[in-house]
């Protein structure tokens, strides 16, 4: 029997134990915020900053999932949260937020002409997913179906995802991809006039000039457990930032802040007139995350017994690499945000009360933490810390 490596392609993927949270089944939501602060964890350990989308991340991924069979989809379910009501969920959740002006999301699936998919399976990526699929000759003509693959992202993010797929293999069979593409103006915007040159504390031997947007207004805040916490939200109201400070300038524990941390304290905010500054910034990511899903467990889909036979019965399919690309330009007037993933698989061989009234200071001129989210579902679409 021909033993077919899946290649999927997704912006970021990173396994967590969906017991460790106590729910027997999680919804999309608490999946995607979840994953957000597991997978925070592990990238921050090999960088100084990041970025990433949990929503690209997992939208890629559960299309992969939809798919797995027997051992496969146990092991998926168990590390990941996923279950078989996610694909109706996610699909509600991309008509939902793909309906605003702000934001843009898109799915397709790339296959190796000759291949045939199940019929269950193609349902599930139409209805669900809404995504089209597009025939490539991977062996013959392998550098124009990365080309072709790469301005597809390219345009679906405003051209702000630039080749995606670095190279590509000629034994592929099949990319899953994943597009997503925000652009939303400051609810309350700050005057350029008043930005300025300022100090950023890198660490305690390092800083760095950079240009700083300053601005006082009524903003919602909350100080708990050594960090400072606004919501920056953007003019339809519906999508925010939320950025978490040090109040200790080189205090910087990230990796000790949980998602119940964070929902906490967003409960506890309230309005304060804030002295508010913030650095302008752009930031470029790309990860490659293969090694680091086999390291937290997810092993199956990666390897000979991989059981993915619910995608096609052509061949045995398993996943060969998960790729995350990002984009972000923040500034006085908007956030620009884009993410990619793509999943490619290839042949293989076998909070404390508040006080009334209430000023505040936010100088963010030392590492922060930060993530723009949807606020009528809670649901982390961007995450990153910044660093400079």
């Amino acid at each position: 029997m021909r033993v077919t490596k899946l290649i999927l392609t997704l912006s970021i993927i990173f396994a967590f134990s969906a017991q460790a949270f106590g729910f027997d089944r999680m919804s999309a939501s608490d999946v995607i915020n979840n994953f957000a602060f597991n997978a925070a964890k592990s990238i921050s350990a090999d960088s100084g900053k990041y970025f990433f989308s949990p929503y690209s991340i997992i939208t890629a991924f559960s299309m992969a999932y939809a798919g797995a069979k027997n051992d496969t989809a146990r092991e998926i379910e168990d590390v990941l949260g996923l279950n078989p009501k996610i694909h109706s969920e996610l699909g509600n959740l991309m008509k939902d937020i793909d309906s605003t002006k702000l934001i843009s999301v898109a799915n397709r699936v790339w296959l190796k002409k000759g291949v045939q998919l199940k019929k269950t399976y193609s349902k599930v990526l139409k209805s669900s997913y809404d995504s089209s699929i597009k025939e490539l000759d991977f062996k013959g003509e392998t550098e124009f179906s990365r080309k072709i693959i790469n301005e597809w992202v390219s345009q679906k993010t405003n051209e702000k995802i630039k080749n995606l797929l670095q190279e590509l293999e000629p034994t592929t069979r099949m990319i899953l991809t994943n597009a997503i593409y925000f652009n939303g103006q400051w609810d309350k915007k700050f005057n350029k006039r008043r930005t300025s040159e300022e100090v950023f504390y890198v660490s305690p031997e390092v800083s760095k000039d950079v240009q700083m947007m300053k601005q006082r207004d009524k903003f919602d805040y909350v100080e708990a457990d050594g960090y400072k916490v606004i919501k920056l939200p953007y003019n339809n109201r519906r999508f925010s930032m939320i950025i978490m400070l040090p109040v200790a300038k080189f205090q910087n524990n990230f990796e000790e802040i949980s998602y119940e941390d964070v929902k906490k304290w967003l409960e506890g905010l309230s309005e304060y007139e804030v002295d508010l500054w913030l650095p302008k910034f752009k930031t470029e990511e790309r990860y490659e995350l293969k090694n680091l899903f086999e390291g937290l467990g997810v092993k199956s889909a990666f390897s000979d017994f991989a059981d993915f036979t619910g995608i096609t019965k052509d061949e045995k399919l398993k996943i060969d690499k998960i790729i995350h690309k990002t984009f972000i330009d923040v500034d006085e007037e908007k956030t620009e945000a884009a993410a990619a993933t793509a999943v490619t698989m290839i042949r293989a061989t076998a909070l404390p009360p508040m006080e009334e009234k209430k000023k505040a200071e936010f100088h963010a001129d030392h590492p922060f933490m930060f993530m723009i989210t949807d606020d009528y579902t809670n649901t982390i679409l961007f995450m990153g810390k910044q660093n400079f």
